[in-house]
């Protein structure tokens, strides 16, 4: 098997990814496509070249962690998972902000596998990746590197900076100095009502130097995966602080009518629009194009292999792709409430083992039973 996908399976999975994020929103006459055409060459890095993660064991606890901030834009997300073998099938992305559907307009945790967070509101998610990344630091503080050593990857854009809640944040991760964190900036100067010079001047770069921030201006490179990989993996080597990469991109690209227009934002594309897209994308003018044996090379190849300790419960980078939502991985313990571990959902789950924080909650969980959770280490 090859190390890395070739560039032509880069184009094509690139080109899929851009497909679904104009044809989901069309068929259900909702949805932002534009955010995810133009970070779709980042997110397709992200996933098969940079991110340590394991589509057939979705929770294993010291995966890579991503969050989209801008929930709006779950469409990237969900191509990302369907490409990479978390489970979803064509028809859930069919299915796209439909009632009931694997794909709600907003990526939900517990719901769809894949997905760390629930991210609505604006800033939130950015706030959330900021908690993730604390959270890293301490389980490595307590346990050691070689049990957790992850980095919290997130991308937020131009509403995210505009809201309180992202500055707090920032606050704290320069402060705290982690460095396993990392935001990519999607500077694409447009809001859902126009130009950001509307209501929006902030110098982003100075304010995060501010912050302690490491800050890095990427330019013009949005569609160029060397490229991008080369600064996600710089933005890695630095250790003693988080990383803001600044990425310079083009809503709604490579559409020939509707690329930097803030008409791409929140309206689905028309029909002659997505047509003449395909064209300029060299890609066949039919809905949801995911040609079988393009998505099998690139499910097999996509995801990093993932090195474990021995004994708890690894499985290869070849072992079949989960088809559950959520579940216990491979091997691994059955799901809640099945089996002899009680039920999270409930106060009288078991006791912690010694230095675990207590398990007990003054207020009841609800009685739908979440996704599997990882024990204690043994």
């Amino acid at each position: 098997m090859p190390d890395s996908l070739t560039p032509e399976l880069d184009h094509q999975a690139i080109s899929l990814i851009r497909g679904f994020a104009m044809d989901a929103p069309f068929a259900a006459k909702s949805g932002h496509q534009g955010t995810a055409m133009a970070l779709a060459p980042l997110a397709h890095v992200l996933y098969s070249r940079v991110m340590r993660h394991d589509p057939a064991n979705p929770l294993w606890p010291d995966r890579d962690r991503f969050i989209l901030s801008g929930g709006h834009a779950s469409i990237l997300q969900y191509a990302l998972l369907y490409l990479s073998g978390y489970g979803l099938s064509l028809h859930d992305i069919q299915q796209f902000r439909q009632w009931g559907s694997a794909t709600p307009g907003h990526p939900e945790v517990g719901h769809t596998a894949g997905v760390e967070v629930t991210t609505g509101p604006l800033g939130q998610g950015f706030a959330n990746a900021v908690g993730m990344a604390l959270a890293e630091r301490h389980l490595r503080g307590r346990f050691g590197d070689a049990l957790v050593n992850h980095h919290t990857f997130v991308l937020a854009g131009d509403g995210d900076f505009m809201e309180g809640v992202s500055h707090e944040a920032a606050s704290l991760a320069g402060h705290q100095r982690l460095g396993n964190l990392i935001c990519v900036y999607d500077d694409n100067h447009i809001t859902i009502d126009g130009d950001t010079a509307l209501t929006y001047s902030d110098d982003v770069a100075a304010r995060f130097q501010a912050y302690g921030w490491h800050v890095e201006h990427l330019g013009e490179i949005a569609d160029h995966c060397d490229a991008l990989e080369a600064a996600l993996l710089r933005a890695k080597a630095v250790t003693d602080r988080p990383s803001l990469l600044i990425l310079r991109s083009h809503i709604g690209a490579p559409s020939p009518d509707l690329t930097d227009r803030h008409e791409a934002h929140g309206n689905p594309f028309g029909a002659e629009q997505i047509t003449r897209t395909k064209a300029a994308m060299g890609i066949p003018d039919e809905p949801f194009w995911a040609p079988a044996e393009v998505v099998r090379r690139i499910g097999l190849m996509s995801p990093v292999a993932v090195p474990r300790p021995a004994g708890r419960g690894s499985s290869d980078s070849t072992s079949p792709r989960s088809t559950a939502r959520c579940g216990p991985p491979p091997g691994g313990p059955p799901a809640c409430p099945v089996g002899r571990r009680r039920c999270p959902c409930s106060n009288r789950a078991r006791r912690s083992p010694p230095g675990w924080p207590s398990r007990r909650r003054s207020t009841p969980r609800s009685r739908a039973c979440p996704p599997w959770l990882p024990g204690p280490p043994t």
